[in-house]
């Protein structure tokens, strides 16, 4: 039997009920219309939720404890915004190190690169959703950086990543990419604001 556990309710059912994790977890949100899903333990084991859809073909087997917790969507929405923000001003403080270790040719320098472009894509689809969750673009705030110019920074980051030049890569981070993340950081500053405003 699998003991599925969804926020703290316990149930129990033979394996062969669902094809799979997917067919499992798609049957559960059905229930939880306005919920998402924010936790999965797979026997006591946090799984990271970035990591369910690659989870989604797995069979199940009577083994298992699956816990899922699912929290309200703008409550969801609140905490992520609150740690992109946190993620944010992490960055900010490694780009000088990031932008020596370019320079020196450093391997270390190019992984950090990849992960700050993986991040910025990561904020620019949180952007484009907090803009449909809440109706509220970048330009209906009083913020110090222009959505134009931040384009800008971003096609000449990929220009110079794409050429591989060094010296633009090692200006771009100390001089550019701040202004990038302080437009991200901004707009999801006064989103939250609202949000909580409006709670």
């Amino acid at each position: 039997m699998i003991k599925l556990v969804v926020n703290g309710k316990v149930e129990k059912f033979e394996s062969s009920k669902y094809a799979n994790f997917g067919e499992l977890l798609d049957k559960v949100s059905m229930n939880l219309k306005g919920m998402v899903l924010s936790e999965v333990k797979i026997n006591k084991k946090l799984v990271p939720i970035s990591r369910i859809d690659e989870l989604r073909n797995a069979i199940l087997d009577d083994e298992l404890e699956i816990e899922m917790n699912f929290v309200p969507l703008q409550e969801f929405f609140i905490t992520t915004l609150s740690d992109v923000i946190e993620y944010i001003d992490n960055i900010t403080n490694l780009l000088g190190k990031v932008s020596d270790n370019i320079l020196l040719g450093d391997n270390e320098g190019f992984s950090n690169i990849v992960d700050l472009a993986e991040g910025i894509s990561s904020m620019e689809n949180l952007r484009v959703n907090s803009m449909k969750m809440t109706g509220f673009s970048p330009s209906d705030f009083q913020l110090k950086v222009d959505g134009n110019e931040v384009a800008d920074i971003l096609r000449n980051f990929v220009e110079a990543l794409e050429s591989k030049d060094l010296l633009e890569l090692s200006d771009l981070l100390k001089e550019k990419i701040p202004v990038v993340l302080d437009y991200y950081k901004s707009y999801f500053q006064n989103i939250l604001k609202t949000l909580k405003q409006n709670n």
